[in-house]
């Protein structure tokens, strides 16, 4: 576990607990009254660690110390997925970001904390249903730390959601697993056996995302970073680079195909300082506006304002 906490005495009174539960790790914010973090934590325990579905203790246990006065729980993410705590039922989009709010799942108590789970979205179409859960907060708290209602929003990681916002509703969102193809291939397979090294080459990933096109056949290009390292023209430590601009170059040009005003309106892109650099990159590759902001300062606003219009969290 990861801690920043400023003071180990009396235990402090906190308006709200904010907690962002994905599949492998586990991040929770203690909230002031004004919804500003006073105290955070982190750990690897996502649902898939968590044994005999005992997640209200091990949840008790992340959260010892915080706990007290009834302070209500907020949790986004996997949480409320299939194989979660909950198996809370999504909100069917077109829908406003604040019926998240009105369709909170209680999940349990833990001391005398009741826990409260948000939410995620689908969007359901004959050829390909789309799916979120935790997403949908970030583009709120997004919209919240921006002062806006509007825009189009990017979030980058194992699944990568492009999703529209307009007048505080969530429109349409389409999903690319480019993260999850890249972990595949770095570590499975023939390009894994040649690729060499960890860090990031900049210009090998340029070079991947323009060898892509909006009429190029990726299974097809893909095959070039087996063949040029063969002809020796692409070395083993830029290998991986090359396979990531390859893929985040793809999900970029499909995406601005499909909503083709995004050359003119930009897109705020939701990540890790890693994703926000590589993704950017591509952005300014492509003549795509991206405005950059870190995944871990907008979940908690989100969770906060979730409360609050649930009624949790005195206004």
């Amino acid at each position: 576990m990861v801690a920043s906490e400023p003071y180990k005495g009396v235990m402090a009174t906190y308006s709200c607990i904010a907690v962002d539960w994905g599949s492998t790790n586990r991040r929770a914010w203690a909230l002031g009254a004004g919804g500003e973090s006073v105290q955070e934590r982190a750990d690897s325990a996502g649902l898939l660690a968590i044994k005999d579905r005992r997640f209200a203790e091990s949840l008790e246990v992340f959260l010892d110390g915080w706990l007290g006065g009834g302070v209500p729980v907020v949790i986004a993410g996997m949480a409320g997925s299939r194989m979660g705590w909950v198996e809370v039922p999504y909100v069917a989009a077109p829908a406003p970001l604040a019926d998240l709010a009105r369709n909170l799942m209680k999940a349990g108590r833990i001391a005398d904390s009741d826990c409260w789970i948000v939410p995620g979205m689908n969007l359901d179409s004959a050829d390909q249903p789309e799916v979120m859960r935790g997403e949908e907060c970030q583009m709120l708290g997004a919209l919240l730390r921006q002062g806006r209602t509007n825009g189009v929003f990017l979030t980058p990681g194992t699944h990568s959601k492009w999703v529209r916002v307009a007048d505080g509703k969530l429109l349409e969102f389409r999903t690319y697993i480019t993260g999850e193809m890249f972990n595949l291939l770095r570590q499975l397979g023939t390009l894994a056996q040649l690729m060499a090294g960890e860090g990031d080459d900049e210009s090998a990933f340029a070079q991947g995302v323009q060898a892509t096109s909006a009429d190029s056949e990726l299974l097809n290009r893909l095959f070039s970073a087996r063949s040029l390292a063969l002809f020796n023209r692409l070395a083993g430590d830029k290998i991986a680079s090359y396979v990531s601009g390859m893929l985040v170059g793809t999900e970029m040009r499909d995406a601005l195909a499909a909503w083709p005003d995004l050359a003119r309106t930009g897109v705020t892109c939701i990540g890790s300082d890693g994703m926000l650099v590589r993704y950017g990159a591509c952005a300014k590759l492509l003549g795509l506006s991206l405005h950059g902001i870190d995944n871990k300062d907008v979940l908690p606003a989100a969770l906060f304002w979730i409360g609050q219009q649930a009624g949790l969290v005195r206004r």
